[in-house]
């Protein structure tokens, strides 16, 4: 087989698309599009995680359903992303408002071995937006009517001390 110019050049096309090609598969993998769908099995997931690698599963906690996915695996952080998808119909107004919201946690990998991923406990101090501030707002509130609602006590105990003075 005798290599032209015209035979040269179809093979560098060749080549070219290759690489490109491979190289969108590389980066589709490491930015998490490529994810394996874990559905519900939360052990799978959680043994994705601990190795960063892309997954996602539908995690259904008090009646409220989530999606956890493997973002970005690059550098020396992991980012797992949750999603509220339903809120239970049951649930407080203030946990309605959550509905839809999302939450952006950037896990440092050395912590990921340690990490329970379904606990937002553990996730908090990682995580950055709607979701975490809208779960942030309700803990706010609960603390604030927990005040007023003690309230009344402490006024009455604090006349009881200015009529002994």
């Amino acid at each position: 087989m005798e290599y032209t110019p015209q035979r040269w050049s179809f093979l560098a096309k060749v080549a070219v698309i290759g690489g490109i090609l491979l190289a969108l598969f590389v980066f589709g993998y490491y930015t998490g599009y490529f994810r394996k769908d874990c559905g519900q099995d939360k052990n799978c997931f959680q043994e994705k995680v601990k190795d960063c690698k892309p997954a996602q599963v539908a995690v259904l906690r008090n009646n409220n359903a989530y999606l956890y996915w493997v973002g970005n695996q690059l550098g020396k952080f992991c980012e797992i992303n949750i999603k509220a998808l339903r809120i239970d119909a049951g649930a407080p107004p203030e946990f309605k408002a959550l509905e839809g919201k999302e939450m952006s946690c950037d896990i440092p990998k050395t912590e990921l071995q340690k990490m329970d991923i379904d606990s937002f406990d553990n996730l908090l101090t990682y995580c950055h937006g709607p979701l975490k501030e809208g779960l942030y707002e309700v803990i706010i509130q609960r603390m604030y009517t927990l005040v007023v609602s003690q309230l009344g006590d402490i006024i009455k105990e604090a006349q009881k001390v200015l009529k002994e003075v």
